[in-house]
């Protein structure tokens, strides 16, 4: 066998089923939910900024447009992803896909490309938009910012790959959205607003906070208490850790959902 035909099943695979997801409400509702987040960031860091000036000004026009991109994200990744495994199972096609000659591993890696490019398109139309609104109102954007496309990436890879275990697991695509949905986006948005006693590091919605505060520098802040002892009143995202936790989600959540996807019986 040519070396090269799994490489053209997956291409195949993936732009089919991209097409069938660009055309419909899965890639409009992200860009949608992207839209009118760039717009609320806008506002609030228009807003704010007014009090400073040159590279300070830029930093804090950007800071509510990094923070809320892995919020956009998440609502992307789920989208696009989540139903990707399960429709096999659920509308039976998997009856006919499974017995042609094609590697559940090529059908898995075609169906993430297709859930994971997607998502890159509207990653790239954010982060568009957003340094587009700093250098017209803040007249720069400042070199530090750019950090956070590769880090959106790495974190896009991620939720993608938890994305499709929840969606080789699910019997039904409308629970692997769900599950998604409450573990990715309302729990990120829960993390991201209350304080830890300890830090959760371990946690992807936790150390999806890099997103938004290593772009405009924002770090733990540390206070020495009366037995000497450093404490801190509200935990930032280390990007020496939250780098290799994010990569260690992405790379875990994908072999486990490709390994339980082949496996998985009608």
């Amino acid at each position: 066998m040519n070396v090269w035909y799994p490489f053209r099943q997956v291409f195949v695979i993936t732009g089919f089923e991209a097409r069938r997801k660009v055309i419909s409400w899965r890639m409009l509702f992200p860009m949608l939910c992207a839209a009118v987040i760039c717009i609320l960031a806008w506002n609030t860091g228009s807003n704010e900024m007014t009090r400073y000036e040159g590279t300070e000004a830029a930093l804090i026009l950007l800071r509510p447009f990094v923070a809320s991109a892995s919020l956009v994200l998440a609502i992307s990744a789920t989208v696009m992803s989540t139903e990707s495994l399960s429709e096999e199972f659920e509308r039976r096609s998997g009856y006919i896909t499974f017995t042609k000659p094609l590697s559940r591993h090529v059908l898995f890696a075609g169906k993430f490309l297709s859930g994971f490019l997607p998502s890159l398109v509207v990653l790239v139309f954010y982060y568009a938009v957003t340094f587009i609104v700093c250098a017209v109102l803040a007249g720069e954007v400042p070199s530090r910012a750019l950090v956070a496309i590769p880090l959106a990436v790495l974190y896009l890879f991620a939720v993608t790959g938890l994305c499709m275990l929840f969606s080789s697991l699910a019997p039904r695509g409308s629970m692997a959205m769900m599950v998604s949905f409450l573990l990715l986006v309302v729990l990120q948005i829960f993390m991201q607003n209350v304080g830890f006693e300890n830090e959760p590091w371990y946690s992807i919605g936790y150390e999806a906070g890099i997103l938004g505060d290593y772009p405009v520098g924002v770090q733990t802040v540390f206070n020495m208490g009366d037995n000497g002892v450093l404490y801190t009143n509200d935990y930032v995202p280390d990007i020496r850790i939250a780098c290799p936790v994010m990569a260690a989600y992405a790379l875990i959540s994908t072999v486990i959902a490709d390994l339980v996807f082949r496996y998985r019986n009608m």
